[in-house]
Parts: C-alpha cells; structure tokens; sequence
C-alpha cells in the first residue's frame, strides 16, 4: 500500500506541475462574465472520511464562483471521483474529462491526521485549490483567512472577525474596547497589525496569528485618528501622520524586535506635499507605493516611484477615488470611486496611462474597500445592497461578476474592511 501511495502522489504531483496551460482560456481577468465548469464529484465505496470530503467539497468549489456542481446525468465537463484505500488516514482521488476532450486523468492521494471537521475543510480546501490549478490554470484561494471588522448595533467599539474563504466558522480574534480596523498582513501571513481608534488617540496595534495569540502589542500612538498603517512585501511598515493642521504625509517604518516585544523604528519620509495623503500600499515588488491625495482638491489615487521619488495619478476619473488595493502580480490597482453618488469598485492597469477603468461589483450595490484574494481571481468589499441597512462583506470575480456573500451575520451588524491573507496556512 506504501508503494501504491507514493506511485499516486508521484503522479499526481507531475501532472499537477504540466497541465496548467490547457485551462489558461478558461479564467481571463479580461473577459467579464465567465462561463463557469461544470464539475460532478462523487465517491466510490463507503467510508465516513470519504463522504465528509466529498460533503465539504460540494459546498467550497462553488463558493470560488468558477464552477456549478452538476450530477453525472448532466453531462459535466470533468468528473472528480474520491475513493477510501486500505490506509484508513489517505484517500484516493481522480479527475477526468468528458469523452472526447483529450483530458489525460490525474490521480493522486491526500492523507488525513483525524476526521474533525474543520481539519478536514482545509483539507478540502487543498484538493478545491488543486482542482482550480489544473483546470483554470489559477493558484486558488479556498482556505485563505478574510479578516473584517463587525460593530453590533448600539455599541460604540468594533471587533475583528475572521474565517477561511470556503468554510462557515467565523471567530472573534480581538476582545479590547477599542474600535479596530485596517488589518494589514505581514509577508510570511503569521501576524497583522491593525488600528485602533482609543479616547486618548490612535494606536497601531502588532498581533501574532498562526498560531493566533490573543496578546497583543502596541505599536505607534498618535492623538487624534489617523489612516490604517499597511505591511509591504519589504517587511517595513507605511502610515500617514499628521504634520500640520491639514496636511498628512507618508513615512515608513522598520518593524524591530526588543525584550518588551516589537517596535517600530522610523526609516525616512516618503511625501512632503501641503496636501492630505493617506492610505499607503507597496507594492508586491516593493517599487512603488499607491496612495491617496487631495493635492487636486479631491481624492485620488497615485503612484510614488520609491527610486525617483516622482508621483504620478493613476486614477483619471471622477472626484472621488480611495482604498488603493494592488492585485498579486502587482499589474492592477482595485479601488473604490464614487459615481452619480454611488460608490463602486474598479480596477485600472498600473502602466495604463489613460487610466481606463473596470468595473469589479454589480450595478445596484455601494461599495467599498476592495482587497484582492491570494491568487488574484476575486476581489472582496463591503457592499450594501438596494434596501439593505448594513454593510456585509460580498465579493466578486475580478473579472466583474455577480455579487456573493462572503459572511453570515444578521442584521444589526456592520461589516466593513476586509483584508485577505496571502495564502493557506
């Protein structure tokens, strides 16, 4: 069985690594309203591991807005079979086309420590990311952890919620009286910082998450409220910070580690214009930052070389533009512009000079605050629909899609700032 095991993962794995290209024409960020797979997934033989998989992978794979989950008797296109074997912890699983598409069936195995629920999810996670590898020539983003802030009606502080995209447990990961917001990532997906808005000010707050560790450890303090601090790629961290009674500038920072925990340590000044100029994001090459400045009398979205120190703006239209968010290749910039009083995502080409825009939400919903998922297929807000009295975390393909929900609160709470971690850990 040992030797069955490995000939399978063997397979699997060299396979997994050659077949991408067939599927490249399947998801093009360019070509709006993608026709989705229609994909069957069935299991062969009894066994409690097995229909637990296949139960949790009947419920992720459509949450990727790629693929409708069809019974055989209608025709799909590919057929995901998933079969116990003689080792009670590993599975066999095969994915094969229909007849005549040329597609060679890939085998491989997935081995499980126990069958607890939540375990098994991100296992399934796993072969949902495998599947959307071979057949949309993507990386996948199931099992990436969304981080948000909720605020329940009447109170007067908010906290951050998490959960993995594809599964349905949410959790509370801060508990202080404060209200937070802008979580911001660190290159390894181990620890956020966030903001923190007290009576006395701002504070920048450091939290370390896998394993999530409920202590956490104050950063930088300023009086009075100030923008979202973000992590780069670099490891160093940006902010804005007031120098004048309405004028904002950008610094960046080094994060460094001392006996009381970790502390920042400033590196230089990054703008120096008699405007307001917030919400800092590097880029994934560490070249360049995107920010926002009123330096034209309204919000919009630039672009600070970091070699040459020249800004350029990106965003052309409209005369209000926030919440720069870079995609994962570092390509495009999804953010939130308001039009005929209506606030929508775009996303805009970073070298295109006529900065022209694409909508990412669905007419007939406000929304705000784009944040691109691990492998750039889908991009996430906090939308309202027509009628609907709270903000809710929705997302899109980031081709331009159809609105779906990411979360599940109910009414009465607000869910707004979502941040995507860059990958499942």
């Amino acid at each position: 069985m040992k030797i069955l095991f490995k000939l399978i993962l063997i397979v699997g794995v060299s396979l997994y690594l050659v077949l991408p290209a067939l599927a490249i024409e399947f998801f093009d960020i360019n070509k709006p309203r993608i026709e989705k797979l229609n994909l069957s997934i069935n299991k062969s033989g009894d066994s409690d591991l097995v229909d637990l998989l296949v139960e949790q992978l009947r419920n992720q794979m459509p949450k990727t807005l790629l693929f409708n989950i069809v019974e055989d008797s209608a025709e799909p296109s590919f057929n995901l079979k998933i079969s116990p074997t003689n080792d009670q912890k590993i599975v066999s699983v095969t994915l094969s086309g229909a007849q005549g598409q040329g597609f060679e069936p890939i085998t491989t195995g997935l081995k499980f420590r126990n069958q607890d629920k939540e375990y098994v999810n991100l296992k399934s996670a796993q072969l949902g990311n495998f599947l959307i590898k071979n057949l949309m020539g993507i990386q996948g983003s199931l099992g990436g952890i969304v981080v948000w802030s909720g605020t329940k009606k009447g109170e007067n502080k908010n906290s951050l919620i998490m959960k993995r995209f594809g599964s349905d447990i949410q959790k509370q990961i801060t508990y202080n009286l404060y209200n937070n917001t802008g979580v911001s990532w660190n290159p390894k997906g181990d620890a956020i910082i966030y903001s923190a808005q007290t009576g006395r000010g701002s504070e920048v707050i450091w939290q370390g998450f896998i394993p999530l560790r409920l202590k956490s450890k104050s950063l930088y303090f300023t009086e009075g409220s100030s923008s979202s601090a973000t992590w780069g790629n670099n490891g160093n961290i940006y902010l804005a910070k007031y120098v004048g009674e309405r004028n904002t500038d950008l610094f960046e920072y080094t994060l460094v580690s001392g006996g009381t925990g970790p502390s920042l340590e400033r590196l230089r000044k990054l703008t120096k214009h008699m405007a307001i100029e917030t919400e800092p994001a590097l880029s994934p090459d560490g070249k360049k930052l995107a920010y926002i400045s009123d330096r034209t009398g309204t919000p919009q979205v630039y672009l600070l070389n970091l070699s040459t120190k020249k800004s350029t703006r990106l965003s052309k239209k409209g005369n209000y533009n926030s919440s720069p968010s870079w995609s994962p290749d570092g390509t495009m910039i999804a953010y939130n512009g308001v039009r005929n009083s209506k606030s929508v995502i775009f996303r805009v080409l970073v070298d295109d000079p006529l900065g022209f825009e694409t909508q990412v939400s669905p007419k007939g919903m406000q929304a705000e605050s784009p944040v691109w998922s691990s492998d750039g297929s889908i991009v996430a807000y906090q939308a309202k629909k027509i009628g609907q009295q709270n903000w809710k975390i929705y997302y899109s393909l980031s081709s331009g899609s159809s609105a779906q929900r990411l979360t599940k609160s109910g009414n009465g709470v607000d869910e707004t700032s979502p941040s995507w971690n860059s990958g499942l850990n």
